[in-house]
Protein backbone atom coordinates (compact mmCIF):
# COMPACT_ATOMS: atom_id res chain seq x y z
CA UNK A 1 0.00 0.00 0.00
CA UNK A 2 1.33 3.49 -0.77
CA UNK A 3 2.56 5.50 2.19
CA UNK A 4 3.25 9.15 2.72
CA UNK A 5 6.98 8.33 2.75
CA UNK A 6 7.10 6.65 -0.65
CA UNK A 7 4.74 8.99 -2.55
CA UNK A 8 3.26 12.37 -1.79
CA UNK A 9 0.37 14.56 -2.78
CA UNK A 10 1.58 18.03 -3.71
CA UNK A 11 -0.10 21.38 -4.33
CA UNK A 12 1.81 23.45 -6.89
CA UNK A 13 0.78 27.12 -6.81
CA UNK A 14 3.59 28.50 -8.96
CA UNK A 15 1.23 29.54 -11.74
CA UNK A 16 -1.03 31.30 -9.24
CA UNK A 17 1.87 33.28 -7.81
CA UNK A 18 2.96 34.22 -11.34
CA UNK A 19 -0.37 36.03 -11.81
CA UNK A 20 -0.95 37.41 -8.31
CA UNK A 21 2.12 37.65 -6.01
CA UNK A 22 0.66 35.59 -3.17
CA UNK A 23 3.52 35.33 -0.70
CA UNK A 24 2.65 38.61 1.02
CA UNK A 25 -1.05 37.71 1.09
CA UNK A 26 -0.25 34.31 2.57
CA UNK A 27 1.85 35.92 5.28
CA UNK A 28 -1.15 38.10 6.13
CA UNK A 29 -3.66 35.24 5.87
CA UNK A 30 -1.83 32.43 7.69
CA UNK A 31 -2.48 33.68 11.26
CA UNK A 32 -6.24 33.46 10.65
CA UNK A 33 -5.83 30.08 8.94
CA UNK A 34 -3.80 28.67 11.84
CA UNK A 35 -6.27 30.01 14.40
CA UNK A 36 -9.13 28.42 12.42
CA UNK A 37 -7.25 25.13 12.20
CA UNK A 38 -6.72 25.03 15.96
CA UNK A 39 -10.39 25.85 16.54
CA UNK A 40 -11.45 23.09 14.16
CA UNK A 41 -9.20 20.53 15.84
CA UNK A 42 -10.49 21.55 19.26
CA UNK A 43 -14.11 21.32 18.11
CA UNK A 44 -14.85 24.94 18.97
CA UNK A 45 -16.19 27.95 17.14
CA UNK A 46 -18.97 28.30 14.58
CA UNK A 47 -20.57 24.99 13.68
CA UNK A 48 -18.91 23.09 16.51
CA UNK A 49 -21.89 20.71 16.70
CA UNK A 50 -20.87 19.34 13.27
CA UNK A 51 -17.11 18.98 13.63
CA UNK A 52 -17.23 15.29 14.54
CA UNK A 53 -15.72 14.28 11.19
CA UNK A 54 -12.33 15.85 12.01
CA UNK A 55 -11.18 13.05 14.33
CA UNK A 56 -13.74 10.42 13.27
CA UNK A 57 -11.36 8.70 10.85
CA UNK A 58 -8.93 8.05 13.70
CA UNK A 59 -11.16 7.59 16.73
CA UNK A 60 -14.30 5.85 15.44
CA UNK A 61 -14.26 4.77 11.80
CA UNK A 62 -11.92 1.74 12.27
CA UNK A 63 -14.38 0.26 14.78
CA UNK A 64 -17.13 0.47 12.15
CA UNK A 65 -15.32 -1.72 9.63
CA UNK A 66 -16.47 -5.02 11.19
CA UNK A 67 -20.14 -4.07 10.84
CA UNK A 68 -19.49 -2.74 7.33
CA UNK A 69 -17.84 -6.00 6.26
CA UNK A 70 -20.62 -8.16 7.71
CA UNK A 71 -23.42 -6.19 6.08
CA UNK A 72 -21.63 -5.76 2.75
CA UNK A 73 -21.03 -9.50 2.49
CA UNK A 74 -24.69 -10.13 3.28
CA UNK A 75 -25.79 -7.81 0.48
CA UNK A 76 -23.30 -9.23 -2.01
CA UNK A 77 -24.35 -12.79 -1.20
CA UNK A 78 -27.81 -12.34 -2.77
CA UNK A 79 -27.55 -9.25 -4.98
CA UNK A 80 -25.55 -8.38 -8.08
CA UNK A 81 -26.70 -4.74 -7.98
CA UNK A 82 -27.21 -2.20 -5.20
CA UNK A 83 -29.24 0.96 -5.70
CA UNK A 84 -27.96 3.73 -3.42
CA UNK A 85 -30.89 6.05 -2.69
CA UNK A 86 -29.83 9.49 -1.48
CA UNK A 87 -29.03 13.05 -2.42
CA UNK A 88 -26.20 15.47 -1.76
CA UNK A 89 -23.75 14.20 0.83
CA UNK A 90 -25.69 10.97 1.16
CA UNK A 91 -24.65 9.99 -2.34
CA UNK A 92 -22.04 12.24 -3.99
CA UNK A 93 -18.96 11.01 -2.14
CA UNK A 94 -19.81 7.37 -2.73
CA UNK A 95 -20.45 8.00 -6.42
CA UNK A 96 -17.18 9.92 -6.73
CA UNK A 97 -15.02 7.14 -5.28
CA UNK A 98 -16.93 4.36 -7.04
CA UNK A 99 -16.61 5.90 -10.50
CA UNK A 100 -12.95 6.75 -9.97
CA UNK A 101 -11.97 3.24 -8.90
CA UNK A 102 -14.11 0.90 -10.98
CA UNK A 103 -14.27 0.06 -14.68
CA UNK A 104 -15.92 2.90 -16.60
CA UNK A 105 -18.03 0.46 -18.61
CA UNK A 106 -18.79 -2.15 -15.98
CA UNK A 107 -22.48 -1.99 -16.80
CA UNK A 108 -21.75 -3.26 -20.33
CA UNK A 109 -20.50 -6.56 -18.94
CA UNK A 110 -20.67 -6.70 -15.12
CA UNK A 111 -19.43 -10.30 -14.98
CA UNK A 112 -16.24 -9.55 -16.90
CA UNK A 113 -15.47 -6.01 -15.77
CA UNK A 114 -16.81 -6.01 -12.22
CA UNK A 115 -16.62 -8.89 -9.77
CA UNK A 116 -18.86 -7.36 -7.13
CA UNK A 117 -22.36 -5.86 -7.26
CA UNK A 118 -22.79 -2.89 -9.57
CA UNK A 119 -23.90 0.35 -7.92
CA UNK A 120 -26.79 2.39 -9.28
CA UNK A 121 -28.06 5.74 -8.01
CA UNK A 122 -31.54 7.06 -7.24
CA UNK A 123 -33.19 9.73 -5.14
CA UNK A 124 -30.96 12.56 -6.35
CA UNK A 125 -33.61 14.08 -8.64
CA UNK A 126 -37.34 14.02 -9.35
CA UNK A 127 -36.98 13.21 -13.05
CA UNK A 128 -39.48 10.74 -14.47
CA UNK A 129 -37.36 9.59 -17.40
CA UNK A 130 -34.25 8.36 -15.59
CA UNK A 131 -36.11 6.67 -12.74
CA UNK A 132 -38.28 4.75 -15.19
CA UNK A 133 -35.20 3.71 -17.15
CA UNK A 134 -33.48 2.57 -13.96
CA UNK A 135 -36.41 0.23 -13.35
CA UNK A 136 -35.89 -1.15 -16.86
CA UNK A 137 -32.23 -1.91 -16.13
CA UNK A 138 -32.94 -3.46 -12.72
CA UNK A 139 -34.96 -6.18 -14.45
CA UNK A 140 -31.58 -7.59 -15.60
CA UNK A 141 -30.28 -7.85 -12.03
CA UNK A 142 -31.16 -9.20 -8.62
CA UNK A 143 -31.02 -5.87 -6.77
CA UNK A 144 -31.05 -4.54 -3.23
CA UNK A 145 -31.67 -0.99 -1.98
CA UNK A 146 -29.58 1.11 0.39
CA UNK A 147 -31.49 4.18 1.57
CA UNK A 148 -29.24 6.91 2.98
CA UNK A 149 -30.89 9.80 4.82
CA UNK A 150 -30.53 11.23 8.30
CA UNK A 151 -34.21 12.05 8.57
CA UNK A 152 -35.96 10.03 5.90
CA UNK A 153 -38.05 13.07 5.03
CA UNK A 154 -35.97 14.57 2.21
CA UNK A 155 -38.31 14.67 -0.77
CA UNK A 156 -36.19 13.25 -3.59
CA UNK A 157 -34.90 10.09 -1.85
CA UNK A 158 -38.18 9.54 -0.02
CA UNK A 159 -40.15 9.44 -3.29
CA UNK A 160 -37.54 7.30 -5.04
CA UNK A 161 -37.64 4.87 -2.12
CA UNK A 162 -41.41 4.58 -2.44
CA UNK A 163 -41.14 3.75 -6.14
CA UNK A 164 -38.27 1.29 -5.70
CA UNK A 165 -39.81 -0.43 -2.70
CA UNK A 166 -42.99 -0.98 -4.71
CA UNK A 167 -40.84 -2.38 -7.52
CA UNK A 168 -39.24 -4.88 -5.13
CA UNK A 169 -42.61 -5.77 -3.59
CA UNK A 170 -44.11 -6.46 -7.00
CA UNK A 171 -41.13 -8.46 -8.21
CA UNK A 172 -40.11 -10.46 -5.12
CA UNK A 173 -43.05 -10.22 -2.74
CA UNK A 174 -43.16 -8.10 0.41
CA UNK A 175 -41.19 -10.52 2.60
CA UNK A 176 -38.28 -10.99 0.19
CA UNK A 177 -38.32 -7.28 -0.66
CA UNK A 178 -37.83 -6.37 3.01
CA UNK A 179 -34.75 -8.60 3.10
CA UNK A 180 -33.29 -6.55 0.25
CA UNK A 181 -33.67 -3.12 1.87
CA UNK A 182 -30.97 -1.55 4.05
CA UNK A 183 -30.66 1.89 5.62
CA UNK A 184 -28.12 4.39 6.90
CA UNK A 185 -29.75 7.01 9.08
CA UNK A 186 -29.84 8.89 12.37
CA UNK A 187 -29.02 6.62 15.32
CA UNK A 188 -31.74 7.93 17.62
CA UNK A 189 -34.72 9.38 15.77
CA UNK A 190 -36.30 10.17 12.43
CA UNK A 191 -38.70 8.69 9.91
CA UNK A 192 -36.20 6.36 8.25
CA UNK A 193 -35.06 4.95 11.60
CA UNK A 194 -38.70 4.22 12.51
CA UNK A 195 -39.31 2.58 9.14
CA UNK A 196 -36.21 0.42 9.61
CA UNK A 197 -37.34 -0.67 13.05
CA UNK A 198 -40.90 -1.34 11.90
CA UNK A 199 -39.99 -3.34 8.79
CA UNK A 200 -36.77 -4.92 10.04
CA UNK A 201 -34.41 -3.19 7.62
CA UNK A 202 -30.80 -3.56 8.84
CA UNK A 203 -29.47 -0.09 9.56
CA UNK A 204 -26.15 1.61 10.24
CA UNK A 205 -25.85 5.10 11.69
CA UNK A 206 -24.83 8.54 10.50
CA UNK A 207 -23.19 10.25 13.50
CA UNK A 208 -25.24 13.19 14.68
CA UNK A 209 -22.21 15.48 14.78
CA UNK A 210 -21.26 14.89 11.12
CA UNK A 211 -23.05 16.67 8.28
CA UNK A 212 -23.82 15.02 4.94
CA UNK A 213 -21.07 16.60 2.85
CA UNK A 214 -18.47 15.55 5.44
CA UNK A 215 -19.79 11.98 5.80
CA UNK A 216 -17.90 9.98 3.15
CA UNK A 217 -15.76 8.21 5.79
CA UNK A 218 -18.78 7.09 7.82
CA UNK A 219 -21.09 4.20 6.94
CA UNK A 220 -22.57 6.54 4.30
CA UNK A 221 -19.57 5.87 2.08
CA UNK A 222 -17.91 2.83 3.60
CA UNK A 223 -20.86 0.41 3.30
CA UNK A 224 -21.77 0.85 -0.39
CA UNK A 225 -18.10 1.08 -1.40
CA UNK A 226 -17.39 -2.16 0.44
CA UNK A 227 -20.34 -3.79 -1.33
CA UNK A 228 -18.78 -2.73 -4.64
CA UNK A 229 -15.45 -4.29 -3.71
CA UNK A 230 -13.53 -1.07 -3.00
CA UNK A 231 -10.80 -1.55 -0.39
CA UNK A 232 -12.33 0.58 2.35
CA UNK A 233 -9.52 -0.21 4.79
CA UNK A 234 -7.05 1.42 2.41
CA UNK A 235 -9.49 4.26 1.69
CA UNK A 236 -9.82 4.98 5.39
CA UNK A 237 -6.08 4.68 5.93
CA UNK A 238 -5.52 7.43 3.36
CA UNK A 239 -7.89 9.71 5.26
CA UNK A 240 -6.20 8.88 8.56
CA UNK A 241 -2.80 9.79 7.10
CA UNK A 242 -4.22 13.05 5.71
CA UNK A 243 -5.59 13.89 9.13
CA UNK A 244 -2.21 13.30 10.77
CA UNK A 245 -0.55 15.53 8.20
CA UNK A 246 -3.16 18.28 8.53
CA UNK A 247 -3.71 18.56 12.30
CA UNK A 248 -0.17 18.27 13.65
CA UNK A 249 0.65 21.18 15.98
CA UNK A 250 4.21 21.41 14.59
CA UNK A 251 3.05 21.39 10.97
CA UNK A 252 1.40 24.73 10.32
CA UNK A 253 3.53 26.09 7.48
CA UNK A 254 2.01 26.30 3.99
CA UNK A 255 5.14 24.68 2.53
CA UNK A 256 4.49 21.44 4.45
CA UNK A 257 0.73 21.41 5.01
CA UNK A 258 -1.15 21.38 1.67
CA UNK A 259 -4.57 21.56 3.36
CA UNK A 260 -3.71 24.81 5.13
CA UNK A 261 -1.92 26.13 2.05
CA UNK A 262 -4.99 25.47 -0.13
CA UNK A 263 -7.33 27.13 2.37
CA UNK A 264 -5.07 30.19 2.59
CA UNK A 265 -4.67 30.55 -1.18
CA UNK A 266 -8.42 30.26 -1.80
CA UNK A 267 -9.14 32.99 0.75
CA UNK A 268 -6.34 35.20 -0.55
CA UNK A 269 -7.53 34.93 -4.16
CA UNK A 270 -11.09 35.65 -3.08
CA UNK A 271 -9.90 38.86 -1.41
CA UNK A 272 -8.12 39.76 -4.65
CA UNK A 273 -11.42 39.68 -6.53
CA UNK A 274 -11.43 36.13 -7.88
CA UNK A 275 -14.98 34.89 -7.29
CA UNK A 276 -15.02 31.52 -9.11
CA UNK A 277 -12.86 28.45 -8.67
CA UNK A 278 -12.94 25.86 -11.43
CA UNK A 279 -11.81 22.35 -10.51
CA UNK A 280 -10.33 20.96 -13.73
CA UNK A 281 -10.08 17.17 -13.85
CA UNK A 282 -8.35 15.43 -16.74
CA UNK A 283 -10.12 12.08 -16.83
CA UNK A 284 -13.85 11.35 -17.03
CA UNK A 285 -13.35 8.97 -14.10
CA UNK A 286 -13.02 12.04 -11.85
CA UNK A 287 -16.17 13.79 -13.07
CA UNK A 288 -18.12 12.71 -9.99
CA UNK A 289 -15.24 13.85 -7.77
CA UNK A 290 -15.89 17.30 -9.21
CA UNK A 291 -19.56 17.02 -8.23
CA UNK A 292 -18.63 16.01 -4.67
CA UNK A 293 -16.17 18.91 -4.46
CA UNK A 294 -18.76 21.41 -5.70
CA UNK A 295 -21.20 20.46 -2.97
CA UNK A 296 -18.49 20.49 -0.30
CA UNK A 297 -17.34 24.02 -1.04
CA UNK A 298 -20.64 25.40 -2.37
CA UNK A 299 -22.69 24.60 0.72
CA UNK A 300 -19.83 25.44 3.07
CA UNK A 301 -18.60 28.72 1.55
CA UNK A 302 -21.79 30.33 0.24
CA UNK A 303 -22.97 32.30 3.27
CA UNK A 304 -24.10 35.89 3.76
CA UNK A 305 -23.87 36.71 0.05
CA UNK A 306 -20.16 35.86 0.09
CA UNK A 307 -17.95 32.97 -0.97
CA UNK A 308 -16.23 31.48 -3.99
CA UNK A 309 -18.49 29.86 -6.58
CA UNK A 310 -17.24 26.29 -7.21
CA UNK A 311 -17.40 25.10 -10.81
CA UNK A 312 -15.83 22.13 -12.56
CA UNK A 313 -14.49 21.35 -16.01
CA UNK A 314 -13.53 18.13 -17.80
CA UNK A 315 -10.30 18.66 -19.71
CA UNK A 316 -9.19 18.29 -22.41
CA UNK A 317 -12.85 17.97 -23.50
CA UNK A 318 -13.95 21.33 -22.13
CA UNK A 319 -10.91 23.10 -23.56
CA UNK A 320 -12.79 22.76 -26.86
CA UNK A 321 -15.85 24.46 -25.40
CA UNK A 322 -14.81 26.57 -22.39
CA UNK A 323 -11.12 27.02 -23.18
CA UNK A 324 -11.70 30.34 -24.91
CA UNK A 325 -13.45 31.73 -21.85
CA UNK A 326 -10.71 30.51 -19.52
CA UNK A 327 -8.13 32.21 -21.72
CA UNK A 328 -9.80 35.51 -22.56
CA UNK A 329 -13.00 35.84 -20.54
CA UNK A 330 -13.53 38.05 -17.51
CA UNK A 331 -10.70 37.69 -14.99
CA UNK A 332 -12.82 36.59 -12.05
CA UNK A 333 -11.92 32.91 -11.94
CA UNK A 334 -8.97 30.75 -11.03
CA UNK A 335 -8.33 27.12 -11.93
CA UNK A 336 -7.38 24.18 -9.75
CA UNK A 337 -6.20 21.16 -11.74
CA UNK A 338 -6.14 17.50 -10.69
CA UNK A 339 -3.15 15.71 -12.21
CA UNK A 340 -2.88 11.94 -11.69
CA UNK A 341 0.81 11.19 -12.00
CA UNK A 342 0.50 7.45 -12.67
CA UNK A 343 -2.67 7.08 -14.72
CA UNK A 344 -3.73 3.65 -15.89
CA UNK A 345 -6.92 1.79 -16.72
CA UNK A 346 -8.52 -1.21 -15.12
CA UNK A 347 -9.04 -4.57 -16.78
CA UNK A 348 -11.55 -6.80 -15.05
CA UNK A 349 -11.21 -4.58 -12.00
CA UNK A 350 -7.58 -5.39 -11.21
CA UNK A 351 -4.88 -5.28 -13.90
CA UNK A 352 -3.38 -1.86 -14.63
CA UNK A 353 -2.84 -0.96 -18.28
CA UNK A 354 -1.23 1.86 -20.24
CA UNK A 355 -1.73 2.91 -23.87
CA UNK A 356 1.18 3.45 -26.24
CA UNK A 357 0.46 5.48 -29.35
CA UNK A 358 0.82 3.14 -32.37
CA UNK A 359 2.13 3.83 -35.85
CA UNK A 360 -1.21 2.73 -37.31
CA UNK A 361 -0.15 3.45 -40.90
CA UNK A 362 -1.75 6.92 -41.00
CA UNK A 363 -0.24 9.97 -42.65
CA UNK A 364 -1.88 12.34 -40.17
CA UNK A 365 1.14 14.32 -38.97
CA UNK A 366 1.36 12.63 -35.57
CA UNK A 367 4.17 10.15 -36.26
CA UNK A 368 6.42 12.09 -33.88
CA UNK A 369 4.29 10.75 -31.01
CA UNK A 370 4.56 7.10 -32.01
CA UNK A 371 5.61 4.96 -29.08
CA UNK A 372 4.84 7.52 -26.40
CA UNK A 373 2.40 6.79 -23.58
CA UNK A 374 -0.94 8.58 -23.91
CA UNK A 375 -0.45 9.52 -20.27
CA UNK A 376 2.58 11.63 -21.24
CA UNK A 377 0.50 13.51 -23.79
CA UNK A 378 -1.97 14.34 -21.06
CA UNK A 379 0.71 15.55 -18.67
CA UNK A 380 2.15 17.87 -21.29
CA UNK A 381 -1.37 19.10 -22.03
CA UNK A 382 -1.81 19.96 -18.34
CA UNK A 383 1.50 21.81 -18.24
CA UNK A 384 0.80 23.68 -21.47
CA UNK A 385 -2.70 24.62 -20.38
CA UNK A 386 -1.67 25.88 -16.95
CA UNK A 387 1.07 27.99 -18.55
CA UNK A 388 -1.29 29.42 -21.17
CA UNK A 389 -3.93 30.25 -18.56
CA UNK A 390 -1.38 31.91 -16.30
CA UNK A 391 -0.16 33.97 -19.26
CA UNK A 392 -3.81 34.96 -19.79
CA UNK A 393 -4.15 36.12 -16.18
CA UNK A 394 -5.80 33.03 -14.68
CA UNK A 395 -4.19 31.96 -11.39
CA UNK A 396 -3.67 28.21 -11.59
CA UNK A 397 -3.10 25.57 -8.91
CA UNK A 398 -2.18 21.94 -9.61
CA UNK A 399 -2.85 19.04 -7.28
CA UNK A 400 -0.46 16.18 -8.04
CA UNK A 401 -2.06 12.88 -6.99
CA UNK A 402 0.29 9.87 -7.18
CA UNK A 403 -2.36 7.50 -8.56
CA UNK A 404 -6.06 6.74 -8.49
CA UNK A 405 -6.22 4.33 -5.57
CA UNK A 406 -8.37 4.06 -2.44
CA UNK A 407 -5.50 5.38 -0.31
CA UNK A 408 -4.81 8.51 -2.32
CA UNK A 409 -8.46 9.30 -2.96
CA UNK A 410 -9.13 9.01 0.77
CA UNK A 411 -6.17 11.27 1.42
CA UNK A 412 -7.22 13.94 -1.10
CA UNK A 413 -10.88 13.96 -0.08
CA UNK A 414 -10.04 14.41 3.60
CA UNK A 415 -7.55 17.18 2.83
CA UNK A 416 -10.22 19.08 0.91
CA UNK A 417 -12.70 18.66 3.76
CA UNK A 418 -10.12 20.00 6.20
CA UNK A 419 -9.21 22.92 3.93
CA UNK A 420 -12.89 23.72 3.46
CA UNK A 421 -13.57 23.79 7.20
CA UNK A 422 -10.48 25.85 7.98
CA UNK A 423 -11.03 28.32 5.15
CA UNK A 424 -14.64 28.95 6.12
CA UNK A 425 -13.85 29.50 9.78
CA UNK A 426 -11.01 31.85 8.84
CA UNK A 427 -13.45 33.90 6.74
CA UNK A 428 -15.86 34.08 9.66
CA UNK A 429 -18.64 31.88 8.25
CA UNK A 430 -20.09 28.62 9.55
CA UNK A 431 -18.88 26.02 7.02
CA UNK A 432 -21.08 23.27 8.48
CA UNK A 433 -24.63 24.53 8.02
CA UNK A 434 -26.74 25.25 4.91
CA UNK A 435 -29.67 27.46 5.94
CA UNK A 436 -30.26 28.65 2.37
CA UNK A 437 -31.18 25.15 1.22
CA UNK A 438 -34.41 25.28 3.20
CA UNK A 439 -35.94 28.11 1.14
CA UNK A 440 -36.67 26.03 -1.94
CA UNK A 441 -37.90 23.14 0.19
CA UNK A 442 -40.53 25.27 1.92
CA UNK A 443 -41.82 26.59 -1.41
CA UNK A 444 -41.90 23.12 -2.96
CA UNK A 445 -43.71 21.55 -0.01
CA UNK A 446 -46.28 24.34 -0.05
CA UNK A 447 -46.91 23.92 -3.79
CA UNK A 448 -47.28 20.17 -3.35
CA UNK A 449 -50.01 20.73 -0.77
CA UNK A 450 -48.32 19.83 2.50
CA UNK A 451 -51.11 20.23 5.08
CA UNK A 452 -49.27 22.47 7.56
CA UNK A 453 -48.30 24.95 4.82
CA UNK A 454 -51.78 25.76 3.48
CA UNK A 455 -51.44 29.51 4.07
CA UNK A 456 -48.05 29.66 2.34
CA UNK A 457 -49.52 27.69 -0.58
CA UNK A 458 -52.03 30.43 -1.35
CA UNK A 459 -49.41 33.17 -1.10
CA UNK A 460 -46.84 31.36 -3.23
CA UNK A 461 -49.31 30.48 -5.97
CA UNK A 462 -50.46 34.10 -6.12
CA UNK A 463 -46.86 35.25 -6.49
CA UNK A 464 -46.21 32.71 -9.24
CA UNK A 465 -49.29 33.80 -11.20
CA UNK A 466 -48.20 37.43 -11.02
CA UNK A 467 -44.72 36.36 -12.05
CA UNK A 468 -45.98 34.95 -15.37
CA UNK A 469 -46.87 38.38 -16.78
CA UNK A 470 -43.52 38.67 -18.61
CA UNK A 471 -43.00 35.91 -21.16
CA UNK A 472 -41.73 35.43 -24.70
CA UNK A 473 -43.69 32.77 -26.55
CA UNK A 474 -42.42 30.66 -29.42
CA UNK A 475 -44.46 29.65 -32.43
CA UNK A 476 -47.21 27.09 -32.05
CA UNK A 477 -46.32 23.75 -33.65
CA UNK A 478 -48.19 23.27 -36.90
CA UNK A 479 -49.90 19.93 -37.45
Amino acid sequence: MPTADSKRIALDWTKAHDVIPLERQLNDTMPQIIAAKRSLCAGSGKGSDFMGWVHWVEDHAPKLLTDVKTLSERIASHSDALVVVGIGGSLLGTKAVYEALTHSFAIANPTQFQRRPVLFWAGHHVATDELNELLDVLDQFSPSLLVVSKSGTTTEPALAFRVLKQYLDDRFGAREASARIFAITDPESGTLLKLSQTHGYPALSIPRNIGGRYSIFTAVGLLPLAVAGINVNEFLEGARQARLDAVGEKNEAPESNPALCYAAIRNALYKEGYKIEALCHWTPKLRAVGEWWKQLFGESDGKGNTGLFPASAQFTTDLHSMGQYFQEGERHLFATHLRVLDESSLSRGAQKRKIRIPQAGLADGFDYLTGQNLEQVQHEAISGTSLAHADGGVPTLIWDIPELSPFWLGYWLYMNMFACGVGGLARGVNPFDQPGVEAYKTNMFALLGKPDLAEQTVQIRARLERGQRLRSLGLTQKR
